[in-house]
């Protein structure tokens, strides 16, 4: 008959940091596509749109777990 308290609810993890990873690996390469097409050089243009997404990607995820972890969404 008790109900459970606000601090014992489950907490959740964001939506957004647990897409911030895949959709950086996709749209990372196709963004650096078009902008290595501007320049001639659309291979290099993916692999830096990549590395970029990746690393952008991580971050987000990162503060993903940091808000989770606080509770305070």
């Amino acid at each position: 008959m008790s109900s459970a308290p606000d601090d014992e609810r489950p907490r959740r993890f964001p939506l957004w940091g647990a897409l911030a990873l895949p959709v950086g690996a996709v749209f990372g390469p196709l963004v650096g596509i078009f902008g290595g097409a501007l320049f001639g050089i659309p291979g290099i243009g993916a692999a830096i749109g990549a590395g970029l997404g990746i690393g952008i990607g991580l971050a987000l995820l990162a503060a993903a777990i940091v808000v989770a972890s606080s509770g305070d969404e």
